[in-house]
């Protein structure tokens, strides 16, 4: 664990501009990342029907609901987010309302979605590394599908293959308790979790580095 900023910043800066090929690295970026890291690893609640703060213990992965661009009368365009639903299962305003958000400006409920005004892939991980820290189940909104671990038009892994690939490399399994329901990732050994960090995570996403790799973890988690 991450007891401290600069054992996190050390880590972070590391693991180099070549993986972390966004903004990740800027002092903000880091110190944005480190409080988010912080705010998982302390675990998600919810509020009570009274407006308490209740342990909750679950966290939420996946894509984004669809951003849709339409056309108004004057010619402007206007941007929406489609409700999840059968055609792109994802995470929508509604999910995000109803089992709240983590941010770096998170104070009291922690919500089980990432929403950071400054997200980056540092602070991804982050969240993702807090969050196995706190060994919390991970619950994914979206299906563990092809189209949602590999980008043909990057070609390149997804972020939720990024996810995927740090909760089963550091002492997850991946069920399907209810084949109607959700893929749930639970953590089975407590000591391998906690000795995750970035550098670790970091190892593990560099050996899916094509194609061909990815499909392995399709076909395992599928």
């Amino acid at each position: 664990m991450y007891e401290h900023f600069d054992d996190f910043k050390l880590d972070a800066l590391n693991c180099g501009k070549d993986y972390y090929c966004d903004a990740s690295l800027t002092p903000q970026n880091i110190e944005s990342a480190f409080t988010i890291y912080q705010h998982a690893r302390n675990g998600t609640t919810l509020l009570d029907a009274d407006g308490n703060t209740i342990a909750f213990g679950v966290t939420i992965v996946g894509r984004l609901a669809l951003r849709v661009s339409t056309r108004k009368d004057n010619g402007e365009e206007e941007y929406t987010w489609a409700p999840s639903d059968e055609s792109f299962p994802s995470i929508d305003e509604i999910m995000k309302e109803n089992l709240g958000i983590l941010s770096e400006d998170s104070t009291g409920q922690m919500g089980s979605i990432l929403n950071s005004k400054n997200w980056s892939l540092l602070a991804n991980d982050a969240w993702l590394l807090g969050s196995i820290h706190a060994n919390t189940e991970f619950h994914f909104a979206s299906p563990l599908r092809w189209d949602n671990l590999w980008d043909d038009n990057m070609e390149r892994i997804t972020v939720t293959a990024r996810e995927i690939i740090g909760i089963t490399a550091h002492g997850y399994e991946i069920r399907r308790p209810n084949p109607k329901l959700e893929s749930v990732a639970v953590c089975i050994d407590r000591n391998k979790a906690m000795a995750a960090s970035l550098i670790t995570y970091k190892d593990c996403v560099k050996r899916y580095i094509n194609r061909d790799i990815v499909s392995t973890l399709f076909r395992t988690q599928s």
